[in-house]
């Protein structure tokens, strides 16, 4: 025997129907769990009363529906980066989650999310700490992220409209501008670091046909290096891991005009460092970079910010 909770989402959606059927027709709450019960599925009579008061009309409504469209395509590229699909089983609980320091981005990953599930309110996005997070249930969504990352050619149609959010999604979770200031200034762009060579390919062929930016993808970690420590215990590497990256100038001006990050450092320190590199001489370059940028121990931090204007657009968060 199967509770109703424990189905498939598709399956779920059978069930609701023949039980609306069985409801118009005049079957008593009885008599429906005894027919689900001789299909071995067990359901409460507090569910089925629920659906008697039109809260069907309601899961229609949030139900998804993966047609292709920006929202969608972004989040497959979060996802395949740092996007998490949990489940609890024991509560049926199944939810989608991101994390970050960067609110617009995780604000981004919300709005997507109540755009596929047709909600009326943008899903909240809490802070604790320096963390920004978005904590989302759906088992339709969870189901989907499971069905694509098992087989991401099911994936590929839905991206494939919308290709410069699926770029901007999985380099807005694994990628940044790299900016180098030492010897002389030079600008590339990592897209993303992934132990997921298929999918970097991938990337790599929609870079290439659907915007004109060559990339290279090169292994940067091998399996059996150790290159972490936690709790103080050396953890060797089990995959290799890749990187993609876009390193002709004129490729990172391309990216920088058709694609860029939503996110907002990001997508500034791209945009001053493509200006820099246009306007300035070449001993000129540093010089003007370190005028806007100081660097930390990690990485370049912009001295002042100015905030891009709303949008869905690159560089920019609903």
């Amino acid at each position: 025997m199967q509770t109703f909770g424990s189905l498939h989402s598709t399956a779920q959606k059978e069930i609701k129907k023949e039980v609306c059927i069985m409801l118009a027709n005049g079957l008593g709450y009885k008599k429906i769990i005894k027919k689900l019960k001789e299909k071995e599925i067990s359901i409460s009579k507090g569910t089925l009363y629920y659906w008697c008061n039109k809260e069907t009309q309601r899961f229609r409504k949030n139900s998804f529906t993966p047609i292709p469209t920006k929202e969608l395509s972004y989040f497959i590229g979060v996802m395949f980066g740092d996007g998490c699909a949990t489940r609890d089983e024991i509560n049926y609980d199944y939810s989608l989650r991101l994390d970050s320091i960067d609110k617009e981005f995780v604000e981004k990953f919300a709005f997507c999310i109540s755009k596929l599930l047709k909600k009326e309110n943008v899903y909240p996005v809490h802070k604790c700490k320096h963390i920004f997070s978005a904590n989302i249930r759906s088992k339709e969504l969870y189901e989907f992220v499971n069905e694509i990352k098992t087989d991401f050619n099911k994936a590929k149609p839905l991206i494939e409209e919308n290709p410069t959010e699926f770029i901007q999604g999985l380099a807005d979770s694994e990628g940044c501008p790299s900016i180098s200031a030492n010897s002389f200034f030079y600008i590339s762009i990592v897209v993303a670091n992934s132990t997921n060579y298929p999918l970097l390919k991938y990337a790599q062929t929609l870079l290439a046909n659907c915007f004109g930016i060559d990339s290279k993808i090169r292994k940067t970690k091998f399996i059996g290096m150790t290159d972490s420590i936690i709790e103080n215990r050396l953890i060797k590497r089990t995959k290799d891991l890749f990187i993609l990256k876009i390193n002709k100038f004129e490729d990172v001006k391309k990216y920088s005009n058709k694609i860029n990050f939503s996110i907002i450092r990001k997508h500034q320190k791209l945009n001053d460092g493509v200006k820099i590199k246009e306007l300035f001489n070449k001993n000129e370059q540093q010089k003007e970079w370190k005028k806007i940028y100081l660097k930390d121990p990690k990485q370049w931090k912009k001295i002042s910010t100015t905030t891009p204007s709303p949008g869905f657009g690159p560089g920019s968060h609903p």
